[in-house]
């Protein structure tokens, strides 16, 4: 009996090893924080892409939206930053529509394999294949 009290007072003194996130995550369901297999805070920024270049000749450059990324609690990201195609977010209450410039974000995602490499790498990612639809699960802003 002994041995339970003192396992028990053990348990409540040793703190968890586990990062502390943030506020905002233990606020989503329990069946979105399991899907995600990636965990990142960020700030969100949108920056010109690269010059794409025209079957006609003319150029265009397209308005890429990204999140620097400030802390990695699950996954692994080798860049500063993960792009997200704001135009094709999912629609869910637990997805902010209306990002803003310089907020920071909590970003549960489950990219696919082939998004995976890339963030994994720290590859510069084109606007028509960053992180879309069901590879985002949530989107939260911090306070």
């Amino acid at each position: 009996m002994t041995n339970l009290i003192s396992l028990a007072m053990l348990l409540l003194i040793v703190p968890p090893q586990n990062q502390k996130l943030p506020d905002e995550f233990y606020e989503l369901p329990e069946t979105l924080r399991a899907q995600a297999t990636l965990i990142v805070t960020g700030t969100y920024f949108r920056v010109r892409s690269p010059c794409i270049f025209m079957p006609d000749g003319t150029r265009r450059w397209a308005l890429e939206s990204r999140f620097n990324v400030t802390k990695v609690y699950r996954g692994k990201v080798g860049g500063r930053s993960i792009a997200v195609n704001d135009t094709m977010l999912p629609k869910g209450r637990y997805v902010s529509v209306h990002l803003e410039e310089g907020r920071k974000y909590l970003l549960l995602l489950h990219p696919s394999p082939e998004s995976m490499k890339a963030i994994a790498k720290g590859d510069w990612v084109a606007v028509w294949k960053a992180l879309h639809d069901e590879e985002i699960i949530s989107i939260v802003q911090l306070r």
